[in-house]
Formats: C-alpha cells, structure tokens, sequence
C-alpha cells in the first residue's frame, strides 16, 4: 500500500486512531528517507553513483512522486549537471528539462543562495524562489528540496506528484530535516571528493595523526551520548599508517530529531552490541525477529554505519576536532585504541578464507579448496576487511602478528 493510499485510510479513522496511525506512516517514511543522507555520505562511491542512489531513495521515501535529482557544482558553472529520473514518465522529463534551460542565470544564482529547505511551489512558501521561477515551477512539480551548500552549490530534489500538497505540516516538516543533513554531506562530500573515493579522508587523517603531537583543545571527549541524541553522526571509519580512526560530523542542530535514536532502538542497539542475538533480544523484549532486525538497522543507520562491526571501541573512543578539512561542518575524529581483533562475529565461511591468507595462500588457491569462485572469495575478503577494520591483506596480516 503506497504512502497516499495509507493516508486515505488514515483520513477515515477518528482523531485518536488517525494520530497513531500517522505516526506509524511518519516513522516508516523516516526509515526511507534516511537513505537519502546516507548515499549522500557515502564516501565509498562515485558522485555518479550516490546521485543515482538519492533518486531511488527519494523514490522510495515518497512513493507516489516522480523524482528528478539536480546537482550544482559551486567549483564549475552554476549551470546544473545532468539530471537523474525516478519513476518519470517523458512528459515530466521533458518538463523538468525544459524548466531547468528557461532558469537564468541570476534566478539560479539567487536559489543556490538560498539556506537548505523544502519549498512548496503551489502554496505561499513558493514565493521564496524568484518569480519567474516560482511561475514555471507550479506546471512541473509541487515540491521542491533544496539542499545548498553555502558555497554556491548544491542538490536540488524536485518531487512531482499533485497529491503531495495535501500532505500534513510534520511530514513537510521531516523533509525539511532532511534537506539539512543532505546539504551538510553533501558539502563534505564535495570537499573529500577524490578518485578513487574516500582516498581523500585517507589522506587528511594520515596527515592529522602524522602531525597530532598532543590532544588539542577543547579536551578529547566521549561522543556515544550525542551520536544517540542525534546531536552528531559517524562519518567513516578510516585505517592509516596501522591505526583505525573514527570519523565523526555535527549535525544541524534544527534537525538532529531525524537522527536521535528513540529507546527501543537504543535498547535494541545496546543488546546487539552486547553480543544478543536477534533471537534473543526478541524473545526478551516480546518482539519479533523481523520487527528486532529492521529497528537495529534503522539504529545503526541514524548513527551513520551500516552495521554493529562499524561501532567497535565508539563507545568509549576519546574524539577530539577534526581540523583537517575545511568542510564547513565540525568534524571529530578519535584514535582507536589497537585490540586483539576477534573472529566471533564472522561467518565459518570468512574464518576459513582469514585462516587461509594468514597461510599464505592467495585467492586463487582458497577458492579452489572451498570449491567457489574467486570472484565470491574477492566479495568475502571485502566483508572480513570491513569486518575487522583493515583495508588491505597487508594490514589483516598486521592485526594478527
């Protein structure tokens, strides 16, 4: 059932039963458009690739709307790039398109000018987009995001489905939470852009541990309760010169409501990390596995990792400024303490393949005696990589000296 079709029952309910309702229709609608913000800080891919993916997303976070994605590169023209389709038919293309040519350029200069915010284009708040852009904008879409840096750039998401204007006051207001942390990782994407991806943050933080005599000031300082209020997020995990390095970024203050953990994912988030079970946490906690994994993701994706690995020593990492990159958002970064690593939390599948590279054997011969593919081995060395915090066999070999 879409997100409108939801609401049409909703609409039916009485008051009590509507407001539950709803916030259940809001809090699934906020698990999908989390994904947005996190391909935008997805470090690990191409520009390319993470517009791609913040289409799909917005498609998905918004399943009624045709989706068209704008990037503006502050460091060339202020002419947009190419734009990326979800779910639209020729007509809203040609439309989007045409629109996007008849802006000139001291209209585009003056909506890169704007702060982050979702405007919709049919209502008095369209008045803040410059008149005849305003004008244009009512015959193609009915919201549009925009995510700008500060620096002349930025993304814009252009939503065209009629029946969004109807939608209540929080769900506009959650987008708007939304455009704020999207423009803040996008802005740091554009300052960590390099190929290939992430090498950048590699590079900063190799030269802030070669140059880091003594903690800075303010003091270092345990970052755990503000990644759970939503008040910071993780924003890589980077192994250099034979450290690991936690990288963290304050969000906007007007949207770390999109980012808090409520308490059943900081209880569920806490067991897991605890060494629970799935299986166990539901049986405790009266939940269903299903209704476990799904809250544990959700957990994990608004502190900003993809999974329990990605948090070792977060709780108790000392984090101190980040100073090394002019993002123009405050960065952390905390030194990991180095620990035996542990092969608990990989598959008998991914403990064999270590135990073979710590022989000595390359991927060629532990396919061969596992009787798969090479290309699957490449895929599961990737995941004990992750996994364990190293980037290379080299720094695997490391761990276990």
């Amino acid at each position: 059932m879409s997100f409108t079709n939801r609401e049409a029952v909703v609409a039916g309910l009485d008051p009590r039963e509507r407001g539950q309702q709803l916030a259940k229709v809001l809090r699934v609608q906020d698990a999908s458009s989390l994904l947005i913000v996190e391909a935008a800080g997805n470090l690990a891919v191409s520009d390319r690739d993470a517009i791609r993916m913040i289409a799909r997303a917005a498609a998905s976070a918004v399943p009624c709307a045709p989706v068209a994605v704008m990037r503006h590169d502050a460091r060339a023209s202020l002419e947009p790039g190419p734009v990326h389709f979800e779910r639209a038919d020729p007509c809203f293309v040609a439309r989007v398109l045409g629109w996007q040519r008849a802006t000139s350029l001291e209209d585009r200069r003056h909506m890169l000018a704007l702060g982050p915010a979702v405007i919709d284009v049919q209502a008095e708040d369209g008045e803040r987009l410059p008149a005849e852009v305003q004008r244009r904008a009512r015959g193609v879409v009915s919201l549009y995001m925009m995510a700008n840096t500060g620096d002349g750039g930025g993304l814009h998401i252009a939503l065209g489905h009629p029946e969004l204007r109807d939608w209540p006051a929080a769900r506009l207001q959650h987008l708007h939470e939304v455009a704020l942390h999207l423009a803040a990782a996008w802005r740091i994407r554009n300052t960590l852009s390099a190929d290939p991806p992430g090498e950048a943050l590699q590079r900063a933080v190799r030269a802030w541990a070669e140059a880091r005599t003594a903690p800075r000031s303010p003091p270092e300082h345990a970052l755990w309760p503000a990644l759970i209020a939503g008040r910071w997020s993780l924003l890589d995990a980077v192994t250099a010169g034979g450290g690991r390095y936690l990288v963290a970024r304050r969000n906007p203050q007007a949207a770390t409501a999109l980012r808090a953990l409520v308490p059943r994912e900081q209880v569920i988030l806490e067991l897991a990390l605890a060494g629970r079970s799935g299986k166990w946490t539901a049986v405790e906690m009266r939940l269903s596995e299903s209704v476990v994994a799904r809250t544990l993701r959700s957990a994990l994706r608004k502190l900003g990792v993809g999974d329990t690995a990605a948090l070792a020593g977060a709780r108790t990492a000392a984090f101190e400024p980040f100073d090394g990159v002019d993002a123009g958002v405050e960065l952390a970064i905390a030194e990991l303490a180095p620990a035996a690593p542990s092969l608990a939390h990989l598959s008998g599948a991914e403990r064999a393949i270590v135990t073979g590279i710590l022989g000595g054997k390359r991927i060629t011969a532990i396919a061969q005696e596992r009787g798969t593919s090479p290309r699957t081995v490449a895929h599961q060395i990737t995941s004990v990589y992750r996994k364990l915090g190293a980037s290379s066999r080299r720094e695997l070999l490391a761990l276990f000296a």
